[in-house]
C-alpha cells in the first residue's frame, strides 16, 4: 500500500499571463461533470488524495473536507466548454489545502494541471493565505514532478512551528 506524502509551498505572486486554455472558478452546476471527470482521471491510476476511492468526490466541494474556497477551485475547459482538468482547494483551520487535482486522461500532457496550480497559488496569494499544502501517494509520480517543479517541498515530521522547515 502506497505511502502518503505531505508536501507544502509558499504562495506567492504568480505569473498569470492568459492560458491557451481558459481556466474559470468552478461553479456549483459542475459537480455532475465533475464527478464523471474524476472517475475517468482516476482509472487505473494512482488517485491523489484517497487511495481511488471516487465515491465521495462531492465532500471537497460541499464542505466534507473543509471550506471550499471557491476563488481558488479553477477549471479548464474546451471551447465547447466540456471540463478537462479541475482543482479543488479548502481551508481548514485556517490552511489552504490543495483537496484535488486531475486532469481528463485524454488531455493529459497538455499543462492543464499546472495552469491550474499557477492561477489557484496566485488566488490564494491575494487572499492573504501564505501556504498550500497537498497530501499525494508516494507511487503518485506525475503529481511528485508537477508540485515539485513548483516549490512544494515535503513537510518534515519535525516541523512543529508551521512551515518553516523543508526536506
Amino acid at each position: 500500500m502506497p505511502a502518503l506524502i505531505t508536501l507544502v509551498a509558499l504562495t506567492g505572486h504568480q505569473n498569470t499571463t492568459p492560458a491557451l486554455t481558459p481556466v474559470r472558478p468552478l461553479e456549483p452546476h459542475d459537480l455532475p461533470e465533475l464527478t464523471t471527470l474524476h472517475r475517468h482521471a482516476y482509472a487505473g491510476g494512482p488517485a491523489q488524495t484517497r487511495g481511488g476511492d471516487t465515491a465521495g468526490f462531492d465532500a471537497p466541494v460541499d464542505g466534507g473536507l473543509g471550506e471550499t474556497i471557491e476563488r481558488a477551485s479553477l477549471v479548464t475547459s474546451t471551447p465547447d466548454g466540456q471540463i478537462t482538468a479541475a482543482i479543488i482547494v479548502t481551508e481548514r483551520n485556517g490552511e489552504a489545502v490543495i483537496a484535488e487535482l486531475f486532469t481528463h486522461p485524454d488531455h493529459r500532457r497538455q499543462g492543464l494541471a499546472e495552469e491550474l496550480l499557477r492561477h489557484c497559488i496566485h488566488t490564494l496569494h491575494t487572499l492573504g493565505l501564505t501556504t498550500v499544502t497537498v497530501t499525494v501517494e508516494d507511487d503518485n509520480a506525475a503529481a511528485l514532478a508537477l508540485y515539485l517543479s513548483r516549490d512544494f517541498r515535503r513537510l518534515t515530521d519535525d516541523d512543529t512551528d508551521g512551515y518553516t522547515d523543508y526536506d
